[in-house]
């Protein structure tokens, strides 16, 4: 449990560090910033996922691999999302106010009549507050975690000797 925190803790000031440059220079808007944070989520549970097979003398199931990697990811999100609840509530607030109009005009350039219009911004409302947006973080960080997981967990795995304990048993008699 240890290594998870301490690689999610790594994994979550990465991304909140990418946020606060990308907001202090005006671009998170930019679509090449979410690959930016992809590239880092894989690395670093890639990296993580490394250093627990390093810990288990090289050995790691694909199960082992999977679960530390979403479990970096999903520490890593409990921090973004503490982040993303304070940066919405007290350091920028009028960013929700600004997504909420952008997302009507969207709906409005899309051809939508007034009442769909007006419905859909009735949720949107709902869920672009920060407590809602938290927990969305929560989730979907997990996910990209679990999904990155498939793969890095591929590509570490490593079995151990079956025949290690029993040839050190045999050898005992």
């Amino acid at each position: 449990m240890k290594h998870l925190m301490n690689w999610g803790g790594i994994l979550g000031l990465a991304l909140i560090g990418i946020s606060l440059v990308l907001y202090l220079l005006d671009m998170t808007e930019a679509k090449w910033a979410q690959w930016i944070s992809y590239a880092v989520i894989a690395a670093l549970i890639y990296l993580g996922t490394q250093a627990k097979r390093i810990n288990q003398d090289g050995v790691l199931s694909y199960g082992q691999g999977l679960g530390t990697g979403t479990g970096i990811a999903f520490f890593a999100s409990i921090m973004v999302a503490f982040y993303t609840f304070v940066f919405f509530s007290f350091i920028d607030p009028d960013t929700l106010e600004q997504l909420i109009l952008r997302a009507e005009d969207q709906m409005y350039e899309q051809g939508l009549p007034d009442d769909q219009v007006e419905m859909a911004m009735s949720m949107t409302k709902k869920f672009m507050q920060p407590g809602p947006m938290a927990a969305m973080v929560v989730l979907s960080y997990t996910f990209v975690g679990f999904l990155i997981s498939l793969v890095t967990s591929g590509i570490l795995k490593k079995d151990g000797d079956p025949f290690a304990s029993v040839s050190s048993d045999s050898e005992n008699n």
